[in-house]
């Protein structure tokens, strides 16, 4: 408890993010990275090399970008920045939430590192909007990297919308479209990365893995994306909870 009352006095974030259980959620993710790190070290390690080849896929391209805008990557934890300044004149990091290390970082390289407060699906100021509409543009001039986000962006959007009493097929329909605006909008970049949580899993005798983005690589595959990687992600490991849990991990570029 003391451990996440520190970092969260640490982390920077959107005042309607932080109304909405941001800041606290991205205190208590610290604090498990720094516990369970040698259990997430492959994870973090995949995570890592999967931006960094779509990052030089698309340095190779004649239509090379010099920037890129990287959602989700507010902890900086899974981020290979150092490699990635190799690629690109400029690195946005673009999230609702900021911990010291993404912070540090802008400060040691001004002008080439910056910290973009943003909320990428557009609802934590107006959850009232349409998910299609709401999410800002992205840049046209960057490799875009949406990095272990996708399954994550209609949580707390969606918990707003069952205590205002929005019926739970309503809220689910909601969250579904949170996603595909998310994608979709990935589709438009000239070259993007997509690191997804594709299921839920539990080791054996456990309950049957739930799939958290249903047919979603089937039409990423059908739309021109091209797999990198897959992985598991020992999310809970055996004693964190009372009922281990991971992640099936996945990587695509275009």
């Amino acid at each position: 408890m003391i451990a996440e009352l520190f970092a969260w006095w640490r982390i920077d974030c959107l005042p309607a993010a932080r109304r909405m259980g941001y800041r606290r959620e991205a205190a208590a993710l610290v604090v498990r990275h720094r516990r369970l790190r040698r259990h997430w070290a492959d994870h973090l390690a995949r995570t890592r090399a999967a931006l960094l080849a779509s990052a030089r896929q698309a340095t190779c391209a004649r239509d090379a970008p010099k920037r890129a805008w990287i959602m989700g990557a507010g902890l900086l934890h899974d981020v290979p920045l150092a490699e990635l300044l190799e690629c690109f004149e400029r690195i946005d990091l673009v999230d609702v939430a900021f911990a010291p290390a993404a912070r540090d970082a802008a400060r040691r390289h001004p002008g080439r590192v910056a910290c973009v407060t943003q909320d990428v699906t557009g609802l934590i100021a107006d959850p009232a909007r349409d998910p299609r509409d709401a999410m800002p543009p992205l840049p046209d001039d960057a490799w875009c990297a949406s990095v272990n986000l996708l399954s994550q962006l209609p949580l707390l959007p969606c918990s707003v919308w069952l205590q205002q009493g929005m019926a739970e097929s309503g809220v689910e329909r909601r969250g579904r479209t949170i996603q595909q605006a998310h994608v979709d909008a990935l589709q438009q970049a000239a070259h993007a990365c997509l690191i997804i949580e594709c299921a839920q899993t539990h080791p054996p005798p456990g309950p049957a893995d739930i799939d958290l983005l249903p047919g979603l690589p089937e039409r990423l595959a059908a739309s021109g994306w091209l797999p990198l990687d897959s992985w598991h992600w020992p999310l809970n490991p055996p004693g964190e909870t009372e009922l281990p849990e991971g992640r099936a991990m996945q990587a695509w570029s275009r």
